[in-house]
């Protein structure tokens, strides 16, 4: 059993392994960076360590984040700091801090492996090699996110490192 941290982009949930969670925050000021990629919001300073904050709906296809009350920063924890769980899971991030601007928090949500279906061929991401698959929650349909992937880390290559 796997456990996800979910979280709303417009309408849509998504979920990233809780094992990579290192805390939520409101919605901080940020500092623009200049000749970043569009999917770089900006950096913002978290009791003394800078971190890179990636707007998830722009890296997703699915738009632009504005800031509501209920946006919040999801910051991931670098691959130092994962658990010898996550590492053994094949779970990677990156090797500096990371953010995601996320629309709204979600629930944790419980998943078996072989509850999890690959996405649909018709999911509204430009991007799907982003997904790792779909899990039925209750109420609603659950994407989950690939973060080696989103983060530029699949295989550990640290050429691909793209934050």
């Amino acid at each position: 059993m796997e456990q996800f941290a979910t979280f709303y982009l417009n309408d849509t949930l998504f979920g990233i392994p809780i094992l990579t969670i290192r805390e939520i925050h409101p919605l901080i000021e940020m500092t623009p960076v200049p000749l970043a990629p569009d999917f770089i919001r900006g950096l913002v300073n978290l009791r003394g360590q800078v971190v890179t904050i990636i707007d998830l709906g722009i890296k997703l296809g699915v738009g632009r984040r504005d800031s509501q009350e209920r946006t919040r920063l999801m910051i991931i924890k670098p691959n130092a700091e994962l658990s010898d769980l996550a590492l053994e899971k094949g779970i990677k991030t990156s090797d500096d801090p990371v953010g995601l601007l996320i629309d709204e928090i979600g629930d944790v949500v419980s998943a078996e492996e072989n509850d999890i279906e690959p996405p649909p061929a018709n999911m509204d991401i430009n991007d799907l090699k982003y997904v790792r698959g779909v899990a039925k929650t209750r109420s609603d349909l659950l994407t989950l996110l690939n973060l080696n992937q989103l983060l530029g880390v699949e295989g550990g290559n640290e050429n691909q490192n793209q934050i």
